[in-house]
């Protein structure tokens, strides 16, 4: 698959709000609760003249009670290894989190664009 960028990040920061709005549709579920985006969500997006592949995933986290944080987390690995860009989106408004250092620090590790 080439062109992909996969939309990474903890819950609640805006993930799928992101996704919907750039493949023009309402495919992910945008909800307060966190947790809702379990799996991976694709669809195509033009943005000034690119075509490219988005997938939208679930939130990033270790430690929390949600039965299936193992499952989603290896979602967002998935996504992430077949990715061509990965796209990190944060909450301004609440400011950098521990879990964001997290994430940001595995996506380092990571030997992609980001």
């Amino acid at each position: 698959m080439g062109n992909l960028v996969a939309i990474v990040g903890r819950p609640n920061v805006g993930k799928s709000t992101l996704f919907n709005r750039l493949i023009g549709g309402r495919q992910s579920i945008v909800d307060d609760t966190s947790g809702v985006t379990r799996d991976r969500q694709y669809g195509n997006c033009e943005w000034n003249g690119k075509t490219f592949t988005v997938v939208d995933t679930g939130g990033f986290v270790r430690g929390s009670d949600d039965v299936f944080e193992g499952e989603i987390r290896k979602q967002v690995h998935l996504a992430i290894d077949e990715a061509d860009v990965i796209l990190f989106v944060v909450d301004t408004q609440v400011g950098t989190t521990d879990l964001d250092m997290r994430v940001a620090n595995m996506l380092r590790r990571i030997d992609k664009k980001c």
